[in-house]
């Protein structure tokens, strides 16, 4: 039963974002108005009503967003965490200093609702591994650019 939670992240949402743990499912609509969801890993909080989200611009998310900014951004986590985070998104920066093909979305959120189901609990978000050094490097560059980047 979704419960909603307000249109700002909690600290306890925001701490979750800011353990960079986790993938989120992004999800949009395109011309056709078909959804479309992917996952994301570099994700950060702005502030309270503001997250940010490195995209590449070959994604069919990142041509969603630029067509009309509906976005919804699903997470999930150890502790019966199950959450949706409604809102618009822009592009604030098109191409990235660590990575020329991702672009930096900004989400203005709107409705946060609690989506946890009344027969089981979420007990782990979705993890990853890099699959190489280089990899892992790569992303602590992506993320630093991403919370060093201004606000807008």
């Amino acid at each position: 039963m979704s419960v909603l939670l307000g249109t700002e992240l909690s600290p306890a949402l925001a701490d979750l974002f800011d353990k960079r743990i986790g993938t989120v499912i992004v999800a949009t609509v395109d011309q056709e108005f078909h959804p479309h969801t992917a996952p994301f890993n570099f994700v950060v909080v702005r502030d309270s009503k503001n997250i940010r989200i490195a995209i590449s611009r070959n994604h069919q998310t990142y041509q969603n967003i630029l067509n009309n900014g509906c976005v919804a951004v699903a997470a999930l986590d150890e502790g019966d965490i199950a959450v949706c985070i409604k809102g618009f998104g822009r592009v604030i920066r098109n191409a990235m200093d660590t990575d020329y093909n991702m672009a930096v979305v900004e989400v203005e959120i709107s409705e946060i609702k609690k989506d946890n189901s009344m027969l089981y609990f979420v007990t782990q978000g979705i993890r990853i591994r890099h699959k190489t050094e280089p990899a892992l490097l790569l992303s602590r560059k992506i993320f630093q650019e991403l919370s060093q980047i201004e606000n807008t």
